[in-house]
């Protein structure tokens, strides 16, 4: 089945249950508010008073990004922003507070740098060049955008056991000839009335209140997807389907890529203004099984199902992983979160202390805050750890992730790793201002070998296990990583999120055999857009 027609069938059956728009008055308001907001971690700092903000007459689902807001965001001044901030790199229709028919835009995309990199065998120079374009449409019920970046690049790229991707830069897919590669992303958004959200195309996604996500971020590449988000009263419920692909055969040949796909649905519940809970279940399938071509399984279209009965039903081995998520808004500025994935367990092996090899599990604890020194100061702190195997199966199709990357955490399975994030932006005109970003991470985790698996690689056979006991966090070789990066940005024009910036960073990585460290300096400018997580 291609993949247009795939994402058709889902887009069609998904309108057939809206209901007729009442055209309220909050509906004409609200449908102003369509533009999904950026994923980039910086972004998300820069705008940190909508992630933490809470209302008596607005539910937030900060956990649910991009985040697509039901309202017009109201700023300090009392007005309203402008349909599309003006910038002299853009081309618009109209760039006013009050809001045309439709507006259009087309502006420039940049990710150029350049810098050195300094280890134990010397220095050598670094440079990533990328110039593309992005397209956006926004009117009363449509936003419509797209966005291509080409670019090539000579920078050093980390890998561990789960990430030994053969030429494939983080974040993205494999080169298209040489050094060269491409980032992209289309969104089409409807949104019929102020209950229903529908939204497809090619992108990523990310569910959590952290920097980090055990239930989906967007560390792997962009891919396919549909999705619908319901909102009535304090509850958010969220329907998406996307297709993936495994390319562990031979990542360097495309044609040897397989096919699978996974359905996923999140319930987010304010049971206060400040409190919120989320239930969060995904399941994955391959397209073809050693049996039949499956394609897209219609059982998982229902909207209103739990994923493990329906496995169960039609005696299918499909991976079915279950997640949790919660946040408590202490104080205006304030937010503890924590985040819960769960893939199996059982309870007698538990209580026995076995260490058995499926009891596979991960937490998130976090805490941030954007109220110090007269909110000009953000600071974040987070804790995550999962247990080996936790992601994998009996094979790479049925993994939690796409095109040699994880879904979920950048290191898979079989680790812990605390971070802090610290920023700084003077208060006043913040489109002037240069911010200072502080980020320092620091991770343990255990490396397979290649017979075995000792379930840090999530695309390895958990049946390449060397026991089905006594399996512990960061078995295998341990690898211990800490990461700073120090980041100096500078506004060249906000309004297409163009950034100059100067970045920092020291890595030292150590094992009981040897230590290698790290320096590289790098100057630039670029578009934030999208995250390339290389920070372990």
């Amino acid at each position: 089945m291609k993949k247009s027609s795939l994402l058709l069938l889902i887009l069609l059956s998904a309108l057939g249950g809206f209901s007729q728009d009442g055209k309220t008055k909050a509906d004409r308001s609200n449908s102003w508010a369509l533009e999904p907001m950026n994923l980039h971690w910086l972004d998300r700092i820069d705008n940190s008073e909508k992630y933490f903000e809470w209302s008596d007459e607005i539910w937030y689902h900060t956990s649910v990004l991009p985040m697509i807001p039901h309202h017009t965001w109201k700023y300090k001044g009392g007005s309203e922003p402008v349909f599309f901030k003006p910038s002299p790199l853009q081309l618009t229709n109209r760039t006013t507070v009050t809001p045309p028919k439709y507006a259009f835009r087309l502006y420039p995309l940049f990710d150029m740098e350049a810098g050195i990199d300094i280890d134990s065998s010397g220095t050598r120079p670094l440079y990533t060049l990328g110039l593309g374009a992005a397209a956006e449409f926004k009117s009363k019920r449509w936003y419509l955008s797209a966005k291509l970046l080409p670019y090539t690049t000579d920078a050093p790229y980390v890998a561990d056991s789960i990430q030994r991707n053969h030429g494939m830069d983080a974040g993205t897919t494999r080169p298209i000839i040489d050094q060269l590669y491409q980032r992209s992303e289309f969104t089409a958004l409807f949104r019929p009335n102020r209950f229903f959200t529908l939204m497809g195309g090619y992108g990523k996604h990310f569910f959590g209140e952290g920097y980090r996500s055990l239930l989906l971020s967007d560390n792997a590449s962009a891919y396919p997807y549909a999705r619908m988000e319901t909102s009535f009263g304090s509850i958010k419920y969220v329907n998406q389907y996307n297709i993936w692909n495994d390319n562990s055969v031979d990542p360097a040949n495309k044609s040897q890529d397989r096919m699978k796909f996974s359905a996923m649905h999140c319930i987010s519940w304010d049971v206060v203004r400040w409190f919120n809970i989320s239930i969060f279940e995904s399941v994955v399938w391959q397209y073809q099984d050693s049996l039949v071509n499956r394609g897209f399984d219609l059982h998982y279209l229902n909207p209103v199902i739990f994923y493990r009965p329906v496995e169960y039903g039609q005696g299918s081995a499909d991976n079915v992983i279950l997640g949790a998520n919660t946040s408590f808004k202490m104080h205006r500025g304030h937010v503890l979160y924590a985040q819960f994935v769960l893939y199996e367990f059982l309870l007698s092996e538990l209580r026995a202390r076995s260490r058995w090899w499926g009891n596979k599990y991960g937490l998130q604890l976090g805490y941030k805050t954007n109220a110090l020194l007269d909110s000009q100061l953000y600071v974040q702190a987070e804790f995550n750890v999962v247990r080996p195997f936790t992601f994998s199966h009996k094979t790479s199709t049925l993994s939690y992730g796409h095109l040699n990357a994880s879904v979920t955490h950048p290191l898979g399975a079989n680790f812990w790793e605390v971070l802090n994030i610290v920023s700084f932006q003077r208060k006043g005109d913040r489109e002037k201002k240069l911010r200072f970003t502080n980020k320092l991470t620091w991770a343990s985790f255990g490396v397979d070998s290649n017979a075995t698996s000792f379930g840090q690689d999530i695309f390895k056979p958990y049946s390449f296990r060397p026991d089905d006991f006594n399996q512990k966090i960061m078995q295998g070789l341990r690898y211990n990583v800490m990461n700073e990066h120090f980041i100096v940005e500078y506004p060249i024009v906000k309004g297409i999120g163009l950034y100059a910036n100067l970045t920092y960073n020291y890595r030292m990585a150590w094992t009981k055999y040897a230590t290698a460290h790290e320096h590289y300096l790098l100057l630039g400018i670029r578009t934030r857009l999208w995250n390339k997580y290389t920070d372990y």
